[in-house]
């Protein structure tokens, strides 16, 4: 992710997020396509973590379509309802990751297969990078304030 997008680096972050959580989504098929035999309470958990990244990823499209909508003028409400729905996404990823370890360290089935070992390493790291981009994101730019004054009133001055 590139941080030369100033105060649109929000919009930047939630665009990470929407892929992020797609991929993760598709993970979790790529997981039962590679451990056909995984145990029936790590299916349903997998499950339960598609519905919950299928969700998060409609918020996230719903929340970039009123920012397109309000031609990227976030008010505050929007800006803050952006950044919340961003830490939920990293959120996710973190519990998410603390599962896929779990499954390596306690699934019968994927410690008889050393191809899904792999796999899921990879699914990891990948996750954890989505985490490293945001919380860089978050830890920097999100913690300074827009001027939303400023901006209504350069676009009042705007002479069309």
């Amino acid at each position: 992710m590139r941080f030369f997008y100033g105060e649109k680096n929000v919009l930047r972050a939630l665009e990470e997020a929407d892929f992020w959580k797609r991929q993760e989504s598709e993970h979790i098929d790529v997981i039962q396509e590679v451990v056909p035999d995984l145990e029936e309470e790590y299916v349903n958990r997998l499950d339960e973590y598609k519905e919950i990244f299928d969700s998060t990823h409609a918020r996230i499209v719903q929340l970039m379509e009123t920012a397109v909508n309000c031609h990227n003028l976030l008010s505050p409400e929007i800006y803050q309802n952006m950044i919340s729905l961003i830490n939920l996404a990293v959120r996710q990823s973190q519990v998410f990751i603390e599962f896929l370890s779990l499954l390596l360290r306690d699934s019968e089935a994927v410690k008889s297969n050393p191809t899904a070992g792999i796999v899921i390493n990879h699914i990891r790291r990948e996750s954890e990078y989505f985490i490293g981009v945001v919380t860089a994101f978050l830890t920097t730019s999100c913690n300074q304030q827009n001027d939303f004054m400023r901006d209504i009133h350069e676009i009042r001055d705007i002479k069309y």
